[in-house]
């Protein structure tokens, strides 16, 4: 059964606080990935593993587009950031 395409956002709250990599099948009018397949899935202890699935899967599908996201917090509670 090949994995159906889901939209970013559902990916997001489907996998909460977890490294994600998809394969985009469509992108908004900005250029930004709007649906995709889930390819793999992990903590920070499998962002390594994603990364050479990333690279493996690039290998074999040249013409595919990837997309490797956190879905948690970027800026931890309690922290501030100066720009």
């Amino acid at each position: 059964m090949k994995p159906k395409e889901q939209r970013m956002t559902d990916i997001e709250s489907q996998y909460p606080d977890q490294w994600v990599l998809a394969e985009v099948t469509r992108t908004d009018r900005s250029g930004r990935a709007s649906h995709g397949i889930v390819l793999g899935h992990g903590g920070d202890s499998n962002q390594d593993d994603l990364v050479r699935q990333e690279i493996a899967f690039g290998k074999a599908h040249p013409q595919a587009q990837t997309f490797l996201f956190w879905t948690g917090r970027l800026i931890p509670e309690g922290l501030g950031v100066i720009l």
